[in-house]
């Protein structure tokens, strides 16, 4: 066990009444909570409908699905950001889409690089259905300025908000409610989190409506609706998956809703002392730490810290290990794991770099119709870790956390 984990649960008593409430109704699957639990997540990120599934990655899978049948149902290609969960990138490929590996603002910057996005549109000219961008840490992707350039391509904007529950944009619209669908995960280690569960949501009747077929097996009715109105029998009007909610995850969902708002509160203080108790490292930088405003519209859902190169990376996880306190790394670049190296290799018709944390060794130029190479991204990967970050760490711990990184990289 850690000493100081990387994160934990802000549980109580609330959360296990809410679970008892649910066994003792007898009713465990896509139910009155779940229904309640959509609600409620509809009314708090300001949309139409939220649509409440058994993960993220089902949520992307179903988003990705309902845009690929908007535009034809034909095999399309699906823009990721190189630096996310694998998620991101496996879902469309599940969905029965291409992705497409672009990389990055830069090695402090992991969201998807905007010039180098819209170039590659510019050249697949149309063959693209799907736009996904990633609120990494819980920070706006500048979601406004691809929404413009979705719009501008025709093409349905699809925001991975998994790190982004409670964030919101610098005109404080919520993260994951610009484009035309957000995915939110609520994995145990979120902002929001019930062990399992996702949500999709939309302010599109069509995407709404194809997304809550495709979720239970395309059935016209559910168990809930035979059991509550006395329906009998129902029709299958499409291929579809059993991606369905339990009414555990919604009860748990529902009192972890009301804390959010003063749990992210924390999460914000934490990560400004971090950064003003690391602002006079050199070799270690918190990312966005110079932008108060951006820090004060995030989730903060992970804090990532950023060193001078791979080698002060290791150092400072090994120091971490040694003391007791868990650390992650939030990502390695997609190209870098065998299956997408061996997808891309195929693809572009070259091999990468032995090692991807070095740098991607090709030039961001067109090969066939996409554009490879993916220096900024693997930059990042190479210097990143991932500190402790939840509303229960104590100012002290954190206090300790940057003592031994500071002493690590002096």
């Amino acid at each position: 066990m850690w000493r100081i984990p990387l994160s934990d649960l802000n549980y109580d008593e609330q959360e296990q009444q809410a679970v008892a409430e649910v066994l003792q109704s007898c009713w465990l699957t896509m139910g009155p909570r779940t229904e309640q639990f959509e609600a409620a997540m509809a009314a708090y990120l300001g949309v139409k409908h939220a649509i409440a599934v058994a993960n993220c990655t089902c949520a992307l899978e179903l988003a990705y699905e309902a845009a690929i049948e908007a535009r034809g149902g034909e095999r399309r290609r699906i823009i990721v950001p190189d630096i996310t969960f694998v998620a991101t990138a496996n879902a469309a490929i599940a969905a029965g889409g291409i992705p497409e590996l672009l990389d990055v603002e830069g090695w402090d910057h992991p969201m998807l690089n905007r010039a180098l996005t819209e170039s590659v549109l510019d050249r697949l000219d149309g063959q693209t259905a799907v736009l996904a961008i990633v609120h990494y840490a819980g920070f706006d992707a500048n979601s406004v300025e691809f929404r413009r350039l979705s719009n501008d391509h025709g093409i349905i904007l699809i925001e991975d908000a998994a790190h982004a529950t409670g964030g919101k944009t610098a005109a404080g619209r919520a993260l994951g409610t610009t484009g035309d669908i957000g995915c939110f995960s609520f994995f145990s280690n979120k902002n929001l989190a019930t062990g399992e569960g996702g949500l999709v949501v939309t302010n599109s009747d069509d995407f709404a409506a194809r997304i809550r077929l495709a979720r239970s097996h395309g059935m016209t009715t559910l168990t809930y609706d035979r059991h509550r109105d006395r329906r009998i029998g129902y029709d299958v009007v499409r291929a579809g998956h059993n991606y369905r909610c339990t009414e555990i995850t919604a009860a748990l969902g529902l009192v972890q809703l009301a804390k959010l708002d003063a749990a992210n509160a924390r999460r914000r203080e934490l990560y400004r002392l971090y950064c003003d108790n690391l602002k006079g490292c050199d070799g270690v930088r918190v990312l966005y730490g110079q932008d108060s405003e951006a820090v004060g519209k995030s989730a903060c859902h992970i804090l990532p810290l950023l060193c001078r190169d791979k080698a002060l990376r290791d150092k400072v996880r090994e120091a971490l290990t040694t003391a007791g306190i868990q650390s992650s790394h939030h990502y390695p670049a997609l190209h870098s794991f065998t299956f997408y190296r061996d997808y891309l290799e195929k693809k572009i018709g070259a091999s990468l770099p032995e090692d991807p944390e070095q740098g991607s060794g090709l030039p961001v130029r067109a090969v066939g119709s996409v554009a490879p190479g993916w220096p900024n991204a693997a930059n990042f990967a190479a210097r990143q870790i991932t500190l402790p970050l939840y509303p229960a760490l104590t100012n002290s711990a954190v206090s300790e956390i940057c003592d031994i990184v500071i002493l690590a990289a002096g």
